[in-house]
């Protein structure tokens, strides 16, 4: 099932959060959704089912198509739009597949299946972000370290900025557990002018190993935080790129300032 919560704000300044809409429907999805990403009154929805599913919803109504189904030879744990018709998804395999509604139904447009070490072969993608000027480029995160940018002209080669990439690790990796989250970072442009890469901003990301960091391709990591727990996620404030908020595995946040 799928719940749409709506903020309900009180004069004394509480915020509670009230189910507005609801989705319950068996063919949904069979088993856990993954991930969900939100574009104005659409919801796109992945599955370790391995079901693609897009829900509209407003006026006090909820509906849903199918745009994928595996029949669970695949799992997805990750999507992110990137414009009204299109989206990014990843999976099993630390794969990455692009969606464009305009497209063939019932198949990605492009897809990344890298020949991954065997470690890497068996992880998942548990992040992706696309890049906030460059709708072709995205970011993506997950098992063993692995940070890698995806930039659609050249599908099959991935820019590896952490982990066990194609061929040998990176001189500069940061981590090697669970990369739970990454988000292109716009509060400092890139320092390596002298890279084919600069053009891409570097990217934050968070790690199973208590690790929040700012990543870019040739360039040593910036670390901003070393917990003894887990950072299971993060936010950048969009009004100041300098404020970060950060999950903790230990039931705590912490908040961070820039200068």
């Amino acid at each position: 099932s799928l719940d749409f919560l709506s903020p309900n704000y009180s004069s004394s300044g509480e915020v509670t959060l009230d189910s507005s809409l609801s989705l319950q429907d068996d063919g949904f999805h069979v088993g856990p959704i993954s991930c969900i990403d939100v574009l104005e009154r659409e919801c796109v929805s992945v599955g370790e089912d391995g079901r693609v599913n897009l829900v509209s919803f407003g006026g006090g109504k909820t509906s849903y198509r199918r745009v994928f189904d595996s029949d669970g030879l695949v799992s997805y744990t990750a999507v992110k739009w990137a414009s009204p018709l299109e989206f990014a998804t990843g999976g099993l395999g630390c794969s990455l597949q692009w969606w464009d509604q305009r497209r063939k139904p019932g198949e990605p447009a492009l897809q990344f299946k890298g020949k991954w070490s065997q470690n890497i072969s068996s992880g998942v993608m548990h992040s992706i972000d696309i890049h906030p000027s460059r709708k072709h480029t995205c970011m993506a995160g997950g098992s063993s370290g692995t940070v890698f940018a995806w930039d659609l002209r050249w599908p099959q080669q991935p820019i590896i900025l952490s982990g066990v990439g194609i061929g040998e690790r990176p001189s500069h990796s940061i981590s090697e557990s669970e990369v739970w989250e990454v988000q292109f970072d716009c509060h400092l442009q890139s320092s390596n002018t002298a890279s084919v890469s600069s053009s891409m901003l570097p990217v934050m990301m968070c790690s199973e190993e208590g690790i929040l960091a700012v990543l870019e391709p040739g360039a040593e990591p910036i670390e901003l935080l070393e917990e003894p727990c887990a950072i299971n996620s993060f936010d950048i404030d969009k009004q100041n790129y300098s404020d970060i908020i950060c999950s903790l595995e230990w039931e705590s946040v912490a908040i961070l300032s820039r200068s």
